[in-house]
């Protein structure tokens, strides 16, 4: 069994609770022993097998970066630079290898100290450990100081997100577009909350132009479309398609009569109002017609994410349908719209 250390995650801030969520439901998914440490605005700790920080920041939608935490000290310079000096670098770099110091503030405190002071005082320190060599453009290994909340947090990065991976995403860069389709870092979290693994059959039973499915299948979940719009299960497939990945199925018909006999994971973004896309019931109407179904396909212990428009009664909804209702997050989107996200479990 890996030993657990101390890693970080770096989110993007976005959203007050779905980051942790997102990564704790991963770490769930793939049965990872963990313990979640200090939080503080973008920054998440975490006590668990060293593997979890990439496991985690290369899946999750909400993290930028991640890595092994090596100390955490009082945010003073003098503080931080003697912890430095009393620990063993060598274990994380060797004199081979080029390295960059780079920190950051996180929540807005300790502004009285330098970053770019401090990035060069701990680069001494290292350097006076270790003859390494330093590289600001591309280092072999790559040192994260962070200030948040009471300490100053130092670590080794082991991921960081390729720029321009998520906006290649985009819903205007698919060759089938809609309007109501959810961002990519949105739907990637909705997978991961909904804990979906390469052997999860995932569902996706109002699945649009296949803005979750995309993610889910890039992912490696093998997925299932279900519309009761047939240009949308066209759309659905050639944007799966275009980004190199195809779907398990893709049915078109009325998730109210799921014609699927078993999945083990569901996330899904009904259509809101009135209209053809809702075959003229209101949302409502749709959820509780279709939680049963839903409650009634899923395997033992697996998940259903579903959202709602707030208001809409969905909780009890979900919980009159035979669910237990694991989690509740809001998303504000504008003024007259703030989704609502429930995390279900089957009872």
């Amino acid at each position: 069994m890996e030993q657990k250390t101390g890693i970080f995650l770096v989110t993007s801030g976005e959203h007050p609770t779905l980051p942790l969520s997102e990564a704790k439901a991963i770490l769930d998914a793939y049965k990872v022993d963990y313990r979640v440490g200090e939080t503080h605005y973008k920054l998440v700790e975490l006590e668990a097998p060293a593997s979890a920080a990439d496991l985690v920041a290369k899946r999750a939608g909400y993290v930028e970066e991640a890595g092994i935490e090596i100390f955490h000290s009082l945010p003073e310079p003098a503080e931080i630079k003697k912890t430095m000096r009393s620990l063993d670098l060598t274990r994380y770099i060797s004199p081979q290898e080029s390295f960059s110091i780079r920190v950051a503030r996180y929540g807005g405190i300790s502004k009285e100290v330098s970053r770019v002071k401090l990035e060069a005082e701990l680069g001494g320190v290292m350097l006076s450990q270790i003859a390494a060599r330093v590289d600001l453009e591309n280092p072999i290994r790559r040192f994260r100081g962070m200030l948040a909340g009471p300490y100053f947090h130092f670590g080794l990065q082991t991921f960081k997100r390729p720029r321009g991976s998520v906006a290649r995403r985009r819903p205007r860069k698919r060759p089938a577009f809609h309007p109501s389709t959810m961002v990519p870092k949105l739907a990637r979290c909705l997978v991961n909350l909904a804990c979906a693994t390469e052997e999860t059959v995932f569902l996706d039973p109002f699945c649009g132009v296949g803005g979750i499915l995309l993610e889910a299948s890039l992912l490696g979940c093998p997925v299932l479309g279900v519309d009761a719009l047939r240009r949308m299960v066209r759309g659905a497939r050639r944007n799966l398609v275009h980004f190199g990945t195809l779907p398990f199925g893709m049915i078109l018909a009325d998730a109210r009569r799921i014609p699927i006999t078993k999945v083990g994971a569901i996330a899904t973004d009904p259509p809101y109002g009135t209209g053809a896309s809702t075959l003229k019931a209101t949302t409502k109407e749709i959820l509780r017609d279709f939680l049963p179904e839903a409650r009634e396909i899923l395997e033992t212990n697996a998940r259903a994410v579903v959202v709602s428009p707030l208001g809409t009664g969905a909780s009890a909804l979900a919980e009159d349908s035979g669910f237990k209702v694991l989690e509740d997050h809001r998303v504000y989107v504008h003024r007259s719209l703030t989704r609502e996200i429930l995390v279900l479990a089957k009872r």
